[in-house]
């Protein structure tokens, strides 16, 4: 079985984030598929979940200084 790249993000699929990511992957890296997880709790979860080991994942979370739940998790 062939391994897999993913991006997961918390944006929503509609919203700007994830938009960019999508566009900017499917120049750069197109094997990569981005994932949305809808929020910053469902992100955590996932990852808090995870039990792949044949895949990659990349996790993308908002910059800390304004979102005081993902300074916390970071921590």
């Amino acid at each position: 079985m062939n391994s897999r790249t993913f991006l997961w993000i918390e944006d929503r699929k509609e919203k700007a984030g994830f938009i960019f990511w999508k566009r900017l992957l499917q120049q750069l890296c197109p094997d990569i598929k981005v994932e949305s997880k809808t929020n910053n709790s469902e992100l955590v979860k996932a990852v808090r979940n995870l039990k792949d080991t044949e895949n990659r994942y990349i996790i993308v979370l908002d910059n800390s200084f304004d979102n005081l739940q993902v300074a916390l998790e970071q921590k």
